[in-house]
């Protein structure tokens, strides 16, 4: 019986130990947030934003596939819980902090601002 329980015992956490990724799992938005997006404003101008793993990032602006001189800005991001809210805080050395409530739903990130009318959907860049 010893014998039994102890071959179970070490047999076990490895029957019970998942193979791979679990491609049904959901990312948390930290980790869906992480990449390129871009939002056209119009057919020649274009907003990018890059958020990178370590919680930076970079703005830039494209017109007609060059980048407008003097756009690029980098920052530091972070997501915030406030009233069931997801809150991205970005800040950056010259600029205000900026706060967007933010999700993303089938590769889109919606920003919302606190100013009434001014909300964004950039697409991921693929």
């Amino acid at each position: 019986m010893k014998k039994i329980l102890l071959l179970m015992a070490i047999i076990l956490p490895f029957a019970l130990t998942s193979c791979g990724d679990d491609k049904d799992e959901p990312q948390s938005l930290e980790q869906q947030l992480i990449g390129d997006w871009y939002y056209l404003l119009n057919e020649y101008t274009v907003q990018n934003y890059l958020f990178n793993s370590d919680h930076t990032g970079k703005y830039w602006v494209k017109q007609d596939g060059e980048v407008i001189n003097g756009s690029i800005v980098t920052f530091n991001w972070s997501l915030e819980k406030i009233d069931n809210e997801t809150i991205l805080v970005i800040e950056s050395e010259g600029f205000p902090t900026a706060y967007y409530s933010i999700f993303i739903k089938d590769d889109e990130l919606h920003l919302d601002s606190n100013l009434p009318g001014l909300s964004w959907i950039y697409k991921r860049v693929q």
